[in-house]
């Protein structure tokens, strides 16, 4: 599939999402109607700015306008091709599988923490949050409450402000996350 059509795809799906007529995205942006009307049917090659504007307007980062997965049946991750993202202190990993898109509405991660590690996490709007530990304990703080959390146990909290993850233990911790 073209970028431009993909593009256009995940345009059209996050403009209906959002409830936006193209004549009320043209006026949120400043890009005609045309210009818009042009871009959903696959025909436009918008540039990184105009991209920009659209994924602003609809309240979104850009990459939701190339997510590829929102076009295909199919979205494949292989282990090698995942992002990983490592604490300076490397006592923090975590390999972000799905990020939010036009037709997918939540993220899912797994997290690494290596014994002594403490990672507060800043989210930057809030979600609801669902964490399933996978290997050995976790322990979460969100105000003012702990959760030491086992093997096999969960938690679901919605994050509106800062959250703590620690790894008190002598052993590597995993746990999957989804934040919605």
């Amino acid at each position: 599939m073209e970028l431009s059509e993909m593009i256009g795809i995940n345009l059209k799906v996050l403009r209906k999402k959002a409830g936006l007529s193209i004549g009320a995205l043209a006026e949120k942006t400043g890009i005609s109607k045309g210009a818009i009307s042009q871009i959903e049917q696959g025909r436009g090659n918008p540039t990184i700015s105009t991209i920009t504007k659209l994924a602003e307007a609809l309240g979104v980062g850009y990459p939701a306008l190339l997510d590829t997965a929102a076009s295909e049946e199919a979205d494949v991750q292989f282990a090698d091709d995942v992002p990983l993202t490592v604490a300076p202190d490397g006592l923090f990993r975590m390999y972000s599988y799905y990020k939010a898109g036009p037709r997918r509405d939540f993220e899912i991660y797994i997290v690494d923490l290596e014994p002594g590690c403490v990672r507060t996490v800043k989210p930057e709007k809030e979600m609801g949050l669902y964490v399933i530990v996978n290997k050995n304990n976790i322990i979460v703080e969100y105000g003012e409450f702990s959760y030491f959390l086992m093997e096999g146990d969960s938690i679901t909290f919605k994050a509106n402000g800062q959250f703590v993850l620690k790894n008190e233990g002598d052993a590597a911790a995993s746990a999957f996350v989804v934040a919605q």
